[in-house]
């Protein structure tokens, strides 16, 4: 009896730069960027401090890092030790796995989330092919501190080997990502007014392309609806003037209209960046501020309420409770409700 079980025949291509090994003393950062490919970060000694979207995480030792192409973020070592890590920017013409890798601004996966992963092996096989390419006297390499070494035929093939690997278990990490748990896990909000693009005011030159950026015009977004890098730079400029305004619906009509956008092409532009549309994400910043003046401060509600943008404060506990199935007064801790309740008293509102 004969039997045939043919494979599919396919074409797929891997794109891969800036795969590397670095080690960063303490006191080191870098600064606000983005890439037009994803990036996947390793931390295999110390700590990193990343800000990605005006929300700050630690990578510590053992942690993995995912960031979807486009999306800005910065990194500080404010540790007394050395950061070590493993860093590739990848992309993958398969939109499947493109939908997949680009479903959430960041992906955060701790140790212990990857344990049972072939993660690390990986990384240690590439070592390998790093440590071979040091050694190797043709590469002209001599152990410096800022190699970038050519390699043999065989250890491309390995480097792309290995990358395809890396992503097979990074999407399975993912498939198993249950739905329940934060699409982006922040430790602690961004500060407001800090990182700051340069070249603030250019919204006039960006909006002139705004059509060519949303996918209208000739230059259309790449395959698999991933954001061009001036569609990337738009919506970043969207997102910093939001941050500076609470003014809820009237403040996304402004932007867009600040960047010659109309309120449509604004949001297409953002939610592909940030998978979210601007009135989600002000929703979410006055949350964050809320929170943060409920438990920090001991303002009035009325002042609160005026702070993020809202009518009065019975609008302002509507929203709130919304939000969290909580009022302001359940969510605040009581040594602040009974301080607010002294001040109420003593007429120093």
């Amino acid at each position: 009896m004969e039997e045939l079980f043919q494979f599919p025949s396919f074409t797929h291509t891997l794109q891969v730069t800036g795969c590397h090994f670095g080690r960063k003393p303490p006191g080191w950062t870098y600064p606000l960027h983005h890439h037009h490919l994803f990036e996947l970060v390793y931390c295999f000694r110390g700590e990193v401090e990343q800000e990605i979207s005006r929300e700050r995480l630690l990578l510590r030792e053992g942690d993995w890092l995912l960031i979807k192409a486009g999306v800005r973020h910065q990194l500080a070592n404010r540790s007394e030790a050395e950061y070590g890590y493993f860093n590739v920017h990848f992309d993958l013409d398969d939109d499947g796995i493109r939908g997949l890798l680009a479903s959430a601004p960041y992906r955060h996966f701790m140790r212990k989330e990857t344990e049972g992963s072939k993660l690390t092996s990986y990384v240690k096989e590439l070592e390998q092919v790093r440590d071979r390419s040091r050694k190797d006297p043709s590469s002209g390499q001599a152990g410096g501190t800022d190699e970038t070494a050519p390699l043999p035929f065989g250890d491309l093939l390995l480097l792309q080997a290995y990358t395809l690997l890396l992503l097979h278990e990074l999407l399975a990490l993912l498939r198993e990502d249950r739905p329940s748990r934060p699409q982006a896990a922040a430790v602690q909000p961004y500060g407001r007014g800090g990182g700051r693009a340069a070249g603030r005011g250019s919204g006039r030159s960006l909006g002139r392309s705004a059509a060519s950026a949303s996918g209208s015009g000739a230059s259309a977004p790449d395959q698999g609806g991933s954001p061009s890098l001036f569609a990337a730079d738009l919506a970043h400029e969207v997102e910093e003037r939001l941050a500076l305004v609470m003014s809820g619906e009237a403040s996304v009509a402004g932007v867009a209209k600040e960047l010659n956008l109309s309120r449509s092409q604004c949001s297409k532009l953002f939610a592909k960046v940030y998978g979210l549309s601007p009135q989600q994400y002000v929703s979410r910043q006055k949350l964050k501020l809320a929170k943060e003046l409920l438990v920090t401060t001991n303002l009035p509600m009325t002042r609160i309420a005026e702070r993020l943008g809202f009518q009065s404060a019975s609008h302002f506990s509507r929203q709130f409770r919304r939000w969290t199935g909580l009022s302001p007064t359940e969510f605040r801790p009581k040594h602040l409700a009974g301080a607010v309740a002294d001040e109420g008293a003593d007429g120093k509102l």
